[in-house]
């Protein structure tokens, strides 16, 4: 046995050897405690970023087959089949997710809340103001006036026969009297000639504007049909090289005899109205809105029961709203179908590569808030007062 002095002295060292390690240990177990609700608040929020799906994501191979099953041009039958498969098996959580509550909306409400100008809302824009096309009316007044008389006093000098020389002035100054019948019967002939010629004298980086301009279109038509539950038929490529999105529906309720009913009008007239909310968002205006329009006419037509003309117009203005409010609330995969549209690429891809941008900015934004709630966890009582103040200063309350 050791002495007194020496017992008491290896006690003292055995404590003070302890006392470091329970130390630590407290400190990790508070540590555990103070990040577990960090951490749970992290997965909370991942999951429902991921909306509600728990299962292991597939790889890019496996995803790329299970797309590769929606082929364009098949039935919509089939389609409809492969997408329900892709979405129960958390690979298209886009696909209808989307849900429509029809209300009245007034147009001063669709311009304050999207922020667009009336002005830029209107479906019969064109590219071309009134001032313009006074301009060129005046030039071609004038140019006519001036080659009438030349070629009356030409004609006359060179003694041309008299009849010639009388038809020939005439057809001069029957070029305005022409345009102006055109233009009261069928005033987009008029534009026919001077698209094709600024088509024709555009440089590179107009084209790429244009062409980004049409993919912006379509690909809102795409996404809205996409969330709203309307499967796409195909993405097809026109003679001049810009896509169209075909949607099924839409296709079907402009066959002879075609009746609507009023849930499926809903859908239809977001898809029908999102071209024209997203050019107007992106650029200030709509210039492919025409044909939208006049297919959505078509549809309120064949509504059935019948929509009286009232609501039409809220049913229009709704569809606008409803609209910005998809491609604003999914602007991430907006955005993805845009690029991939502009990069020629197919539906599946477009559609894939909309599923993928969703996924990624759900992601970022789970991480997001968690970060931020985490540093509002560690605000002192006047940081928090200051952030509030900034927050009610940028909602407009101050």
């Amino acid at each position: 046995q050791l002495p007194a002095c020496c017992r008491q002295a290896s006690s003292m060292s055995f404590a003070v050897s302890v006392l470091p390690v329970l130390a630590a240990s407290a400190f990790a177990t508070s540590s555990s405690r103070v990040l577990r609700p960090t951490i749970d608040g992290m997965l909370t929020v991942a999951r429902h970023g991921s909306r509600g799906s728990l299962s292991p994501q597939p790889s890019m191979l496996e995803q790329a087959a299970q797309w590769s099953a929606v082929s364009e041009g098949a039935p919509r039958e089939v389609t409809m089949a492969a997408l329900d498969r892709l979405r129960a098996s958390g690979a298209a959580p886009l696909w209808g997710s989307a849900k429509l509550a029809s209300r009245p909306v007034s147009l001063g409400e669709l311009s304050r809340t999207t922020k667009i100008d009336e002005k830029a809302l209107d479906p019969t824009a064109s590219e071309f103001a009134l001032e313009d096309i006074q301009d060129t009316f005046i030039k071609v007044v004038v140019g006519c006036t001036v080659g009438s008389i030349g070629w009356a006093v030409a004609s006359d000098a060179l003694g041309l026969d008299a009849g010639l020389r009388f038809a020939g002035t005439y057809l001069f100054a029957g070029i305005p009297i022409a345009i102006l019948a055109i233009g009261s019967t069928a005033p987009g002939l008029l534009f026919v000639p001077v698209e094709a010629l600024r088509a024709a004298a555009a440089d590179e980086e107009q084209r790429r504007t244009r062409a980004l301009r049409v993919c912006t279109h379509e690909a809102s038509h795409l996404l809205c049909a996409y969330v709203l539950g309307l499967p796409v038929q195909e993405v097809v490529v026109d003679a001049s090289g810009a896509p169209r999105v075909v949607v099924y529906d839409e296709e079907l309720v402009q066959q002879p005899g075609q009746l609507v009913g009023a849930e499926q009008v809903e859908k239809l007239a977001v898809v029908a109205m999102s071209g024209l909310m997203a050019e107007a968002d992106a650029y200030g205006k709509a210039l492919g809105a025409a044909e939208d329009l006049k297919l959505l006419n078509s549809i309120l037509l064949r509504c059935r029961p019948p929509i009286p003309a009232a609501k039409q117009q809220d049913t229009t203005r709704y569809a606008a709203l409803m609209a910005w409010t998809l491609i604003k609330r999914h602007e991430a995969a907006f955005n993805a179908i845009v690029s991939a549209l502009s990069e020629g690429k197919g539906l599946s891809e477009c559609l894939s590569a909309a599923e993928a941008a969703e996924a990624e900015a759900a992601a970022a934004s789970a991480v997001a808030a968690a970060a931020k709630a985490a540093a509002i966890a560690k605000e002192t009582p006047q940081e928090r007062a200051a952030r509030e103040r900034e927050e009610m200063a940028a909602r407009g309350r101050l």
